[in-house]
């Protein structure tokens, strides 16, 4: 019995010691680091020190190796932001490329916006002046205006929009200066086109004045004088600020058409379109260079955007914290007391006026005596 006793208890021994080395096992087990996560962390930190190639290196594997990862969307736009942070034609056409992938692959993830912003960055990075090839002006318009579609309650929709305006200015530039190549060979029903093309689809153009009197310049040209005194018309009534304004009065009398009258409203409406010339620098022409040979690069709209998001965040956390503060009073122990103010028609306020439009409730027996002692009388007991 002895020598089975002692076999018994080694072997409870044993198993003791393998049940405490299981758990130990497990607590280890479970303190490891997924190696999913350990390349995301990786690869950022490789991104943080400007080394992109190790970066993608890491992303890249993460996406292939372990997919469906709660990782794998971050990795998709971060080897975009890879490509982005590090610039270059080749490497901007590649963060397009896996910008839009993310999109696609992920179209309900809240980075999307971020996405579809950087995408409009990266197009508008590489718009031409106006007498170049505009590819990437068109495209960066129609990406915007996807944008305005696609994420219309976003904090980027107010910025892009003014972005709208910049890249369409440069395309209503682009055919204003076509339009004066035509018009410089005699080629008025050319040149007509794009004068027209300017009205119809760009209606904040900065400089629609000259757009409709060189339009209008051309119908006469190709005797159509119905249309001329048209556009004429709306230089007249539109812009009385323009050099273009008595020059148009002086083609309306001369063809014997009505001159029209100012529309004010219309008028202040596309005084505020028009931009202000840029300050003189002694300096331009140096940062024009830097600009043409690419040591100084055009500005990073979506990095500028993201600032003006910030900044208008802090603005109304600021508001919202005063109202706050004055809402309960400012110090310790004061009461905040709200109403409103009645006035009268010349402006003053009325004294004991109730906004509601109702008579205050008041205490009959001092009405009473109020009365009694404005008319003299006094009331007696019986």
């Amino acid at each position: 019995m002895r020598p089975i006793s002692k076999h018994v208890f080694l072997v409870l021994i044993l198993a003791g010691l393998s049940g405490c080395g299981g758990q130990k096992g497990a607590k280890l087990q479970t303190s490891v680091v997924p190696p999913d996560k350990t390349l995301f962390q990786n690869g950022n930190e490789y991104l943080e020190k400007s080394q992109f190639i190790k970066a993608r290196l890491a992303y890249q594997t993460l996406i292939r190796t372990y997919p469906g990862s709660d990782l794998e969307s971050e990795a998709y736009l971060a080897m975009g932001d890879s490509y982005y942070r590090e610039g270059g034609t080749e490497n901007l056409l590649m963060a397009e490329d896996q910008y839009r992938n993310f999109i696609i692959f992920f179209p309900t993830h809240p980075k999307t916006v971020d996405a579809q912003m950087k995408i409009v960055s990266i197009l508008m990075r590489q718009m031409h002046d106006p007498d170049r090839d505009q590819s990437y002006t068109r495209r960066a318009e129609a990406e915007i205006q996807k944008m305005i579609t696609l994420f219309p309650d976003s904090d980027y929709i107010p910025i892009v929009k003014g972005y709208l305006d910049d890249v369409q200015d440069i395309l209503a530039r682009h055919h204003m200066g076509v339009g004066d190549f035509y018009a410089g060979r005699n080629n008025y029903f050319g040149a007509a086109s794009r004068y027209k093309e300017v009205a119809d689809s760009f209606p904040h153009f900065s400089e629609m004045d000259e757009a409709y009197f060189k339009y209008a310049e051309s119908m006469q040209r190709t005797e159509n004088t119905d249309e001329a005194a048209k556009y004429l018309g709306r230089v007249v009534a539109g812009y009385p600020f323009s050099k273009y304004s008595e020059l148009a009065k002086a083609e309306l009398q001369k063809m014997g058409k009505p001159v029209p009258e100012v529309d004010t409203q219309l008028a202040a409406q596309n005084q505020a379109l028009v931009k202000a010339p840029a300050p003189f620098s002694p300096l331009k022409p140096l940062i024009d260079f830097a600009e043409a040979i690419g040591f100084k690069g055009p500005p990073d709209r979506y990095a500028e955007a993201r600032r003006i998001i910030e900044a208008n965040r802090a603005e109304a956390a600021a508001a919202a914290a005063a109202l706050k503060a004055g809402q309960a009073g400012g110090k310790p122990g004061e009461i905040l007391i709200t109403g409103t103010i009645e006035r009268g028609p010349d402006g003053k306020p009325v004294a004991g006026a109730n906004p509601k439009g109702t008579p205050p409730a008041t205490d009959k027996k001092d009405d009473k005596k109020q009365d009694d002692k404005n008319t003299g009388t006094t009331t007696k007991k019986k």
